[in-house]
């Protein structure tokens, strides 16, 4: 296909930018920058480039901002201020390290935690106070406070100082703020579940699928982890319901390694027994533990491709059997595909979250740029420190915004300049992995041929795209997003 000059200058005219890339079936996807998608026959890629295109097919590709006209700008504006108003605001969430004891000992552990004996890896009350006058800086109207480990709730005091300060200070400042508890549960009692269900903190936990998988990556030696998790999985849920009348389900995370694999299945079913509507098809991040046992646990690019497509499968037909489960980073990408919006998933846009969507505050004071970051200053490397806390929020806040980690995350993770991403087809909906990137590569600015974290969601996309295709799997995943 060749262009004349006529039809060049009828282009630029009357075609808006997009991306485009012709699939193995002969046809092409385009997309554009506000996150619009189309697909067309080779026939129907000439005739829009050409401006010949069906009066049917003219008013979709209006409709969706590939066509120019009066109204273009306008519509414009609106599109890309809807799919980039993460960057209004900024940072939103924030995660607090209550401590790095843990009562469990994980083969891929991130965290590199400590035994339950070393109290000095505490968080102190006085820390947390400085972080919680820094969190009420920032810009966002709308905060979400995360409290991780170790296991968080061996910091039990700390936890409710920092929602009852942050509590007050909400209501002073006019300001939203939603508490996360990130817990592997194996402390939870029934006058910590009150409290909590009392002030309101969300809890997420970690389930790798059945008791033989479960108990055999999050080893706890002093009792049975998956016996325990699930018992308190259903009881969160239960008391829930129970207060609030409504339906309700604990947010669980699952880590997926080579062992884990062949059993997929088995895995999506000992979730949903339980009750549960959701599912983490997470890649294993390389950090401290995990970084010792990676020839063990991690599988290839092949194998997770593999994994995705064999899992999302299943849980396509599970859904047409009538049973509502849904893949949580599938969600992701289908509301930037289906509603032309990017999520608080901060690997998975541009420019990244990195210091600006969210930050990590150790349980020692220091600021890093987030809870990789975090992971990879444990094991020596402060490349990411953003600052330690200084005498007032607003000192620590300044430092944060100004740091140049800070603005270098922000410069290497903006795909718009960045060479291939910047003019591949899926742009609109990838992100890079900055720590990913450095750690395994040793440069900052990611190279796309050797980014196996933009390969991985290229899978995805590529897999999502085609299910669109089917008016029963659209409707599926519409539902997944409420639409």
């Amino acid at each position: 296909m060749s262009l004349s000059l006529e039809s060049i200058h009828h282009f630029s005219k009357k075609i808006a930018p997009f991306y485009f890339s012709r699939k193995n079936n002969g046809n092409y996807l385009i997309t554009n920058e506000f996150g619009y998608y189309s697909h067309l026959t080779e026939s129907e890629f000439q005739d829009f480039y050409l401006g010949k295109i069906t009066w049917e097919k003219l008013w979709e590709l209006d409709a969706k901002l590939f066509i120019k006209n009066d109204t273009y700008e306008d519509r414009a504006v609106i599109a890309y201020n809807k799919k980039n108003r993460f960057l209004a605001f900024w940072p939103a969430l924030h995660i607090l390290v209550t401590t790095l004891r843990c009562t469990h000992k994980c083969q891929y552990c991130h965290a590199a935690v400590a035994p339950m004996t070393a109290k000095e890896l505490d968080m102190t009350q006085e820390t947390a106070k400085k972080v919680v006058d820094t969190i009420f800086y920032s810009s966002s109207p709308w905060l979400t406070i995360e409290f991780q480990g170790g296991e968080s709730l061996v910091n039990w005091e700390v936890i409710k100082f920092v929602v009852e300060y942050a509590q007050m200070k909400a209501y002073v400042l006019h300001k939203w703020v939603n508490f996360v508890l990130v817990s592997n549960l194996s402390i939870m009692d029934e006058e910590k579940l009150a409290w909590l269900l009392d002030h309101g903190v969300d809890i997420c936990t970690s389930l790798d699928g059945d008791k033989v998988t479960h108990n055999r990556q999050r080893v706890w030696k002093d009792g049975d982890s998956f016996e325990k998790v699930t018992y308190w999985i259903r009881r969160i849920t239960e008391e829930n319901e129970k207060r609030w009348k409504i339906w309700y389900k604990v947010n669980a995370l699952a880590t997926w390694t080579k062992v884990g694999l062949q059993d997929f299945k088995k895995i999506i079913d000992s979730y949903i027994d339980i009750g549960l509507t959701t599912i983490w098809l997470r890649w294993l991040n390389p950090y401290w533990f995990a970084l010792a046992e990676r020839e063990k646990l991690e599988f290839s690019l092949k194998e997770y491709a593999e994994l995705y497509r064999d899992a999302m499968d299943y849980i396509l037909e599970k859904n047409k059997q009538w049973i509502f489960f849904k893949e949580m980073i599938s969600v992701v990408f289908l509301n930037k595909i289906l509603n032309n919006v990017d999520s608080g998933f901060m690997d998975v846009r541009s420019p990244s979250g990195a210091a600006i969507g969210y930050v990590a505050y150790n349980y020692d004071g220091k600021v890093y740029s987030g809870d990789d970051a975090r992971m990879l200053g444990r094991m020596g490397k402060d490349d990411f420190l953003l600052t330690p806390l200084l005498d007032s929020g607003e000192e620590t806040y300044k430092a944060m915004a100004n740091s140049a980690v800070t603005k270098i995350c922000v410069q290497a993770s903006t795909l718009d300049w960045l060479p291939w991403y910047m003019d591949y087809v899926y742009k609109p909906y990838l992100g890079v992995d900055l720590v990913y990137s450095f750690t395994q590569n040793w440069n900052l600015f990611s190279n796309f041929s050797k980014d196996e974290k933009v390969a991985i969601q290229i899978v995805m996309l590529d897999y999502l795209f085609d299910k669109l295709r089917d008016p029963e799997n659209e409707k599926i995943f519409r539902s997944w997003l409420g639409i």
